[in-house]
C-alpha cells in the first residue's frame, strides 16, 4: 500500500491514478486518515461483506469483564484446584447438568 500525506494529495491530485495499481493509504499529522482504493475492488469487497451470514447477538446475561479481571479469576481457579480447595466434576457430568437445567 503506497501512503502519502493528505497536503500531498491536495496539491497533486495526479496521485489518485496511484489507486488503480495499489491501495492509498492517505495520512493527515502522520497518521491514518483514509485509504483509497480501486472502484471495482471496493465493490467486490462489498459483495463480499454483503453475503456473510448475520450472526445474531445474543445477551446471555452475563457482564463483561476486564482482561485482569478473568486474569484473576482464572488463577484463582487454578489455585483452588491445585490446593483441593474446589471440587472437579468430569466433563460429561457437567453436560448432563446443563441439558437437565435447560429442560
Amino acid at each position: 500500500m503506497t501512503t502519502i500525506t493528505a497536503s500531498d494529495l491536495k496539491q497533486n491530485t495526479m496521485r489518485l491514478q496511484e489507486a488503480l495499481r495499489d491501495d492509498l493509504l492517505v495520512t493527515k499529522r502522520n497518521k491514518p486518515f483514509v485509504v483509497v482504493m480501486d472502484y471495482e475492488k471496493y465493490r467486490r469487497l462489498q459483495a463480499y461483506f454483503d453475503a456473510l451470514p448475520v450472526e445474531e447477538v445474543v445477551d446471555d446475561g452475563y457482564p463483561s469483564i476486564s482482561f485482569e479481571e478473568a486474569r484473576d479469576r482464572v488463577a484463582d481457579a487454578v489455585h483452588r484446584y491445585r490446593s483441593g480447595e474446589s471440587k472437579t466434576v468430569p466433563l460429561e457430568e457437567m453436560r448432563l447438568r446443563i441439558r437437565r437445567k435447560r429442560g
